[in-house]
This record gives structure tokens, sequence and C-alpha cells, in this order.
């Protein structure tokens, strides 16, 4: 293996860091069950402890916002990428900006969508990002990582603490949100030559549910299995909650019907 600087460690030099496993790695698969773990784990940390988990979260925040321009100064002073390559043009780049306006603001107006998108990004950079195509993570796969690992926490945070109460009536949010998302991604699509922001000119994935049709067929199918996983349980809830309140209500009024023939 070619012997390489650290400085090609830290702009992430391919031509001297050689050839890694690729997908579904050891390494890989152990951060997806480290990160699967973490987040039941902090799911019941931040429903016991919720003043300690929006702390984390607040700093979090922070961390995510100069760790990106950090990446972003990195990346353009070196001469890797031009000003326009280094624009958040990528969902999880832009929402490393997005929910820490939001939280640290404290809006709530659309907040929903910014909370699912970001859960669902981070979550899926995790199961299918190559991270794994270099013999060694550089720093930029680190804070990548960081930023990916980040993203669900901060949402279970959110969540978990009762900072933000879901409504179903808003999941029509996340849905517009997206279509933004993807309109803004292909600006920096058409200004950058042989870009692929958000995946929309080449599949992102490494499978095609549809071999030779568009790729954007298989993302349609996944963002409808997503929506049903994540909305779902809601309405279940909802629907239980609805139940048991209007049980309680009948007692209350047999109730009140024997007193008065009492």
């Amino acid at each position: 293996m070619t012997l390489f600087t650290f400085y090609d460690w830290l702009i992430e030099n391919k031509d001297v860091m050689g050839d890694g496993p690729g997908l579904w790695c050891p390494l890989h698969i152990s951060l997806i069950c480290l990160l699967a773990i973490w987040l039941v784990a902090w799911w019941f940390i931040s429903a016991k402890h919720k003043d300690f988990s929006l702390k984390v979260t607040k700093i979090l925040c922070w961390i995510l916002i100069f760790s990106r321009l950090f990446r972003m100064c990195l990346l353009y002073f070196s001469g890797t990428q031009t000003f326009v390559e280094v624009l958040p043009w990528h969902l999880c780049h832009l929402m490393s900006f997005v929910f820490p306006i939001f939280f640290l603001t404290k809006t709530k107006k659309f907040f929903l969508a910014i909370l699912v998108v970001t859960f669902f990004g981070g979550i899926l950079t995790f199961l299918f990002g190559d991270y794994y195509y270099l013999s060694t993570l550089s720093f930029l796969h680190y804070e990548s990582l960081f930023l990916h690992f980040s993203m669900p926490t901060v949402v279970i945070s959110c969540i978990a603490t009762g900072y933000f109460k879901v409504k179903v009536k808003d999941f029509w949010q996340p849905v517009l949100f997206i279509f933004m998302i993807a309109g803004w991604s292909m600006i920096g699509n058409l200004l950058v030559d042989g870009a692929n922001f958000l995946y929309l000119m080449e599949n992102g994935l490494p499978f095609n549910l549809f071999p030779g049709q568009s790729h954007l067929l298989t993302y349609a199918i996944l963002l409808l299995i997503i929506a049903f996983v994540t909305i779902t349980p809601f309405y279940v809830y909802d629907f239980y909650k609805k139940k048991k309140e209007d049980k309680s209500f009948e007692i209350i009024l047999n109730v009140l019907k024997n007193k008065e023939f009492n």
C-alpha cells in the first residue's frame, strides 16, 4: 500500500490511499448495528432525561454547523472543489444547516418536514453510503459519519422529549419539502459539470428495482415505503388514543346518568 501524508488523509486523496472493501464490509455492518443500538438507547435516555437530551441536541447543532463550514473551507482552499461545488446541494449537507437553524431559533412551523427528512437522510446514508471504497477512512469520511450519526440522534431528542408534538395532519409537509430539496439539488446539478447531487442524475443506491428503467422509479417506491413506515405508527396511536378517550367519555356519561336516576 502506498504511504500517504496527513494532508492526503485530510483532503481524501484517492490516488494514494488505496482501494477499500466497499459496501457491506465488516466495518459497514458494525456501524449500522452500532447506530441501531445507539438510537434505541438514546430514545429511552431522552424520554427520561429531557433537559440533558435537549442540551446535547443544542451542542450537536453547533458542532454540525462548524464542522460543515470547516469541511467546505477545506475543500475550497485546498483546490479540491470550486466554490459552487462546496455549497450544500446534497440533502444531508443542506440539513446540517437547516435543522440547527430551526432548532436553535425554536422554530416549530414546518418543523415536521425538517425532522422526517433529517432522520431518514441520516439513516439511508448509513445503510447505502459507500464510505468504504478507500483502504482507510479519511477525515472527510469521519466528518460525514459524525453528521449522519447525529442526524437521527437529534430527531429522536425532539420527539422523545416531547419538544415537538407530531400531528398526523401535517404529514404533507415532508412530501413538499422533498420536492423543494430536489429542485434545489437540480440547480446544483445544472451548475456543476458531472454533478450528481441528491443522486438525481445517477442511481445512488446499490440496486435498481426496475432494471433498464429510470432509477427515480426506485426512489419513488422507497419514498412510499418510508412514508408508510413513518406515518402508520402515528395513525395507530391516534386511533387508539381516540378510542380510549371515547371510552372514557362513555364511562363518565354512564356515571352521570346513574347519579341522576339515584
